[in-house]
């Protein structure tokens, strides 16, 4: 005991010391100084290989196996432009080829390939245009630090081992920045938000031309790897091309718009939202005495904004059974808001384990209690006098577990993901969990007349998913 309080006696003279030797800004300039000259950086390019490793986003949650991304920006500081190009992977067969531009102190969004957003250019407004900037810079720890040093008051300056940490309240939580002691260098940052340590690595620091930049870097989220990046190329106040900020040709201006949600009857009590933070459609249906819904999409937020909608449009009929079509955290967000309403879950078996740990992740489980599920293989019926409800799991290589709604009386399906089309209706070959929807469809022998997609195009007929699935196969490198 004596030894132990002695060492502790140490271990803080040591600090008191080292504190005094330094301070926060001090460290800061120096880590800035280390970085090289980047105050002369007119224009730049970085291009990565990055691996995806976000399990919420894989086949297999219990299992995730990694996607190889590529993620490429060039950056004209002197002109504020910026374009940042991101071809993500996803299981079965989806790939996002996404353009986002900042020119005109506006920020746009386009797809390369029209799969996702068709032929539309997203104006998305002159507010984004900040955000979207200062996170790309975000990337690089110069202008993380630069920022820094900008809203550095008298923040904590602790040490362990090699290190110096500043530590620091923001209005989302806290934040440490840890420096190498004999370099300077920017080693980590990790960032306590809620439930959430997220944690963001800088690692085997090179020279290209005069600068320091990290030939490695990745984020983790509790612990768990999201996402690794290995540097591809480097090059500064080269240039770059004008027309890599131009306006993809064929593309059709939109406005994003955020309109007030509201449901509409498909049929009788067959209810759908559309436009849910853009791009998503959610289904309910009447049954009678209760109301069954599809999806729990995004955030608490935005689930708490559709079941408003479900209970202006069917007042004081309670919303019993909530169907997950897959376990993507894009579609199970908010799960814990129509838990707390007393909904019983609908899903495939294999999905309970995502979906019990997505209710424990925001801290949940006081005002959930326990969650009631109701877990099937291969399919599960639910029906009453009044309407017939059937839910199909679909063998497929998008998300395990994945299962489908089908309204046999009205020959209308409700699916996420299995099927998505863009908005405007510009249509690409089927990729491969499409052709696997459409193959179990056949040997199923299952009548339909519409189907409704979770992202983009709501309403998709018969002769457009065919039309789809008969077009060539795409080939993506």
């Amino acid at each position: 005991m004596k030894i132990k309080f002695l060492f502790i006696i140490g271990f803080c003279l040591s600090f008191s010391i080292n504190a005094l030797a330094q301070d926060t800004k001090q460290v800061i300039q120096k880590s800035l100084s280390a970085l090289g000259n980047w105050e002369a950086v007119d224009n730049f390019e970085y291009s990565t290989q990055r691996t995806n490793s976000d399990r919420w986003q894989g086949y297999d949650f219990s299992n995730p196996i990694p996607e190889k991304d590529e993620f490429h920006l060039a950056f004209d500081l002197k002109n504020n432009l910026f374009l940042h190009h991101t071809r993500n992977h996803y299981p079965g067969g989806y790939l996002f080829d996404t353009y986002r531009l900042g020119r005109d102190a506006t920020y746009y969004v386009y797809d390369g390939i029209g799969s996702r957003t068709g032929k539309d250019l997203l104006n998305l407004g002159s507010s984004s245009f900040n955000n979207r900037k200062n996170a790309l810079l975000n990337n690089f720890s110069y202008f993380i630090l630069k920022q820094l040093l900008t809203e550095s008051k008298d923040e904590s300056l602790l040490t362990a081992d090699n290190t110096w940490i500043i530590s620091r309240k923001t209005p989302s939580g806290t934040e440490e920045y840890w420096f190498d002691k004999n370099t300077y260098l920017l080693k980590k940052i990790t960032k306590i938000q809620g439930q959430d340590t997220l944690t963001q690595h800088f690692d085997d620091y090179l020279t290209a031309d005069g600068l320091m930049i990290a030939k490695k870097s990745s984020l983790e989220r509790n612990g768990a790897l999201v996402y690794s990046d290995s540097l591809s190329s480097f090059r500064h106040n080269k240039g770059v091309d004008p027309k890599v900020f131009d306006f993809p040709p064929g593309y059709k201006t939109v406005t994003e718009q955020t309109p007030k949600l509201s449901a509409k009857m498909l049929t009788k009590d067959v209810y759908l939202i559309e436009n849910v933070d853009g791009d998503r459609n959610i289904l309910f249906v009447n049954m009678g005495n209760y109301i069954v819904l599809t999806e729990a999409p995004l955030s608490s937020a935005t689930t708490r904004s559709i079941l408003e909608v479900i209970h202006t449009t069917l007042p004081n009929i309670p919303v019993r059974y909530v169907h997950l079509s897959h376990f993507h955290n894009d579609h199970i967000s908010g799960i814990a808001e129509v838990v707390k309403e007393g909904a019983t879950i609908i899903c495939a078996e294999s999905m309970k384990q995502p979906v019990i740990a997505m209710l424990h992740n925001g801290n949940t489980a006081a005002q959930t209690g326990d969650a009631s599920f109701i877990v099937f293989n291969n399919k599960k019926v639910l029906q009453n006098g009044q309407k017939k409800l059937e839910f199909y799991e679909v063998p497929n290589s998008h998300a395990k577990g994945m299962s489908f709604l089908y309204l046999p009386q009205e020959k209308l399906i409700y699916q996420g993901d299995l099927l998505s089309l863009p908005a405007d209706s510009y249509l690409t070959p089927a990729i491969a969990v499409t052709r696997e929807f459409s193959d179990f469809l056949h040997q199923k022998k299952i009548p339909f007349d519409q189907i409704i997609g979770h992202h983009g195009l709501p309403l998709i007929s018969k002769k457009t998913f065919d039309e789809v699935i008969t077009m060539k196969e795409p080939v993506f490198h």
